[in-house]
């Protein structure tokens, strides 16, 4: 894949609970430790070489940020770095604490 493709919260979060998803939160460090979806990675400048170093580039990948603007330009980056499977999250972390 040469780019990432869009998803919505609800969407993101129903394929979460039933397939391997990475999920990539990259909301502020107050933010992300006040609340996250559970088993994300929380990507920053300072962690990005962890998780290239971690994550397999076929793991399917969901970028969460505050609404769904930021994470289009990560999941950008991260097809870039040559993951082949990358979402960026319509309504971002804001959407998926309100999908039941």
């Amino acid at each position: 894949m040469s780019g990432y493709q869009l998803i919505n919260a609800y969407d993101a979060k129903q394929r979460s609970l039933k397939e391997n998803i990475q999920l990539v939160d990259i909301r502020d460090a107050n933010s992300f430790e006040i609340a996250h979806a559970e088993g994300s990675f929380h990507l920053t400048n300072d962690t990005i070489a962890d998780f290239i170093e971690e994550v397999e580039v076929n793991t399917t990948v969901f970028v969460i940020c505050y609404h769904g603007n930021s994470s289009k330009g990560v999941a950008q980056y991260l097809c870039t770095q040559g993951y082949l499977d990358v979402y960026s999250v319509n309504g971002g972390f804001e959407g998926w604490q309100l999908v039941e």
